[in-house]
């Protein structure tokens, strides 16, 4: 079986660390496996070296070109810089078409796998059986004009099936798109949960003058420094009022972007420099969760993300917000851990109090999270990837 499987890139973040879960969870023995990756960015592919060896890596970008583009787009408040950013936009994406068509040339396949929809607008280039798309995040909280959010769902009638990784998407998306409703199907993302345990034990990657942060009692939020979809505003207040009601815990955040400086002025507009920590990023981020006292989540919006499941992996009782979408499926609607309204940074502190001051409720929810943990084991959803992808079924 020969199938092709895309994504934009190999940067750390959730839906890549789950391509490489699926990636190494599949049965090879039937299957050739192609996959294009968008963007080569050297030194920020943190899950090349984890692809499995018998999938055919390619790039369809090049790296210096990607360079030229990030660097204009830093400086995209001026005319000039914003013109040129465009420019390089454009350039990136007649380079991924030719590369494409390159690849492509006199070649078909079984199955072609989208896995971030970034083919959209390419995928009649692909000759292939069965087209099949992922869809990780609410449409409309990164689509906000009709007119797009239109111009998308003609594109995805292109594919027979469309997964969707919660059930909460899946109501969304049949709403926003009704004649699609046939082609959706909803498929939980594949946790090793084997893995993340021991993962959780290993503290190699960790500098030395860092570890002894490891020991401290401290509150962990993991995501990338983003503020407009992680709203990191929103956590960092919550924590600075329980911090004046008398909590003893440091917060931590892992995680890198581009405005790490505008986080570190709000740490410093709260005078939180003492008790707020900038990890930075790890490729292993699993030791710093299991040894957190509380994993604090802010997002406005999420698919499901990736990062709570982990936490209650890790058994550790998670707060989050009650974004679209996946947080309230994932904690049951709070019979699992706490859920408060997007921007509510008063019911974060609460619920931050609540679960270090009274350590019976603690108790209770850790113990609810490490059983709710195993119910996203990856042989689940690696059996239903496995049926999706046999051309002919359709479901």
């Amino acid at each position: 079986m020969r199938i092709l499987f895309y994504n934009g890139s190999l940067r750390m973040g959730g839906a890549e660390k789950i391509l490489i879960q699926i990636l190494k969870g599949l049965d090879k023995a039937d299957k050739n496996i192609d996959l294009f990756i968008s963007d080569d960015v050297k030194g920020e592919n943190f899950f090349e070296s984890e692809v499995p060896k018998d999938v055919k890596l390619k790039y369809l970008i090049s790296s210096d070109l990607i360079e030229k583009t990030i660097y204009f787009k830093r400086k995209k408040k001026n005319l000039i810089s914003k013109l040129f950013y465009n420019y390089y936009m454009k350039k990136e994406q007649k380079e991924k078409v030719r590369k494409l068509k390159e690849l492509l040339k006199d070649k078909s396949y079984d199955i072609v796998v989208d896995f971030d929809m970034g083919l959209s607008k390419n995928i009649d280039l692909v000759k292939a059986d069965k087209k099949i798309a992922w869809i990780h995040s609410p449409i409309d909280s990164w689509y906000r004009k009709a007119d797009k959010i239109k111009r998308l769902g003609e594109r995805l009638k292109k594919y027979d099936n469309l997964v969707v990784i919660c059930d909460d998407m899946k109501e969304k998306t049949e709403k926003l798109y009704p004649f699609l409703k046939d082609k959706l199907v909803r498929i939980y993302n594949p946790f090793d949960i084997e893995k993340i345990l021991e993962l959780s034990e290993d503290n190699s990657e960790i500098e030395i003058n860092k570890r002894d942060l490891l020991k401290e009692r401290y509150i962990i939020s993991v995501g990338r420094l983003d503020n407009y979809s992680k709203d990191y505003y929103t956590l960092l207040k919550g924590f600075k009022l329980a911090k004046n009601l008398g909590i003893e815990e440091k917060l931590y955040i892992l995680g890198e972007g581009e405005e790490r400086p505008l986080i570190e002025s709000w740490i410093k507009e709260l005078n939180l420099q003492d008790e707020v920590v900038l990890l930075g990023r790890y490729r292993n981020p699993y030791p710093w969760i299991k040894n957190a006292k509380i994993f604090a989540h802010s997002s406005r919006f999420e698919g499901l993300p990736t990062v709570l499941i982990e936490a209650l992996i890790c058994g550790i009782p998670v707060i989050s917000s009650d974004c679209p979408t996946g947080p309230s499926e994932i904690l049951k609607k709070g019979e699992v851990g706490c859920l408060y309204n997007v921007g509510d940074y008063k019911k974060l502190s609460e619920d931050i109090i609540t679960l270090i001051k009274n350590e019976e409720i603690y108790l209770e929810v850790k113990e609810k999270s490490l059983k709710r943990g195993l119910d996203f084991d990856k042989k689940n959803s690696i059996d239903e990837i496995e049926v999706i992808l046999k051309v002919g079924e359709k479901r």
